[in-house]
C-alpha cells in the first residue's frame, strides 16, 4: 500500500480530511491520533488486511510508513 493510500485509511479512522496530516504524522502527533483513533486505525487495518493483528505486529505501528507496511504491497 501506498503512503498517500495509507493517509487515506489513517484520515478516515481518525475522522479528519487526508490533507491535514503531514506525510511525517506519528501516533500522537496530531491531537486525534490518542488511544481511541489508534485503536480506530488498527480495526481499519484489520477490515482492509481481512486478518487480525497480532499485539507486536499492532504496537509497531506508530507512523504513515507502518500502516503501509502494515497493510503489504
Amino acid at each position: 500500500m501506498s503512503l498517500a493510500d495509507a493517509k487515506v485509511l489513517l484520515a478516515g479512522a481518525l475522522q479528519v480530511a487526508p490533507g491535514t496530516l503531514a506525510d511525517d504524522v506519528r501516533l500522537g502527533g496530531v491531537e486525534a491520533w490518542d488511544s481511541l483513533g489508534h485503536m480506530r486505525l488498527l480495526l481499519a487495518i484489520e477490515e482492509k488486511r481481512g486478518a487480525p493483528l497480532d499485539a507486536e505486529q499492532a504496537a509497531a505501528i506508530e507512523s504513515l510508513a507502518d500502516i503501509a507496511r502494515a497493510l503489504g504491497p
